[in-house]
């Protein structure tokens, strides 16, 4: 697939995270004047997301093999010294959920959190991550340097959790 077919399909992708308070938010990209996603990312500034699941996007792996890709590094995860709430994505055209998690930073840490997520999505074969701030979703292309992009979000609540299909 060339570059600008998966930077559109990346923003195609709806992604659900809770807040401090446990409150779930639909975030979806859009072309149209977005949203404040402070009330999301609060009391921390900005996210990165990744997921372990296709690796290259290349839709070769079973199930079996993306739930252990997605096991490993959740415990990685756990092991690490960094806030992580679940942040799954998904389209709202299909029932297929793919697990993610989101790295919380602040100002003081996000260069080095965005280098270590980026390492992380390397070493499970992601082209890209997702970072989102305040402002929308931006994409930072991981293997696929050239995927580069910008959307707005529109937050909206939801009303409880997605689980994988």
């Amino acid at each position: 697939m060339d570059s600008a077919s998966l930077e559109e399909l990346y923003f195609a992708t709806v992604l659900e995270l809770a807040d401090h308070r446990g409150h779930y938010w639909r975030i979806t990209p859009t072309l149209l004047e977005g949203d404040d996603a402070s009330r999301v990312l609060s009391p921390h500034t900005e996210a990165f997301i990744l997921t372990a699941e296709n690796p290259e996007s290349a839709g070769q792996f079973s199930p079996e093999e993306n739930a252990a890709a997605t096991a490993s590094l959740a415990h990685e995860l756990d092991h690490a010294s960094v806030v992580v709430r679940a942040c799954p994505g998904y389209s709202l055209e299909s029932d297929h959920v793919e697990p993610g998690f989101a790295l919380l930073a602040n100002p003081d840490d996000a260069p080095a959190l965005r280098d270590y997520t980026m390492s992380l999505a390397r070493s499970y074969r992601q082209n890209a991550i997702f970072h989102l701030t305040s402002r929308g979703l931006g994409l930072i292309g991981v293997l696929r340097p050239e995927l580069q992009g910008f959307r707005e979000v529109q937050i909206t609540p939801s009303s409880s959790p997605v689980t994988a299909a």
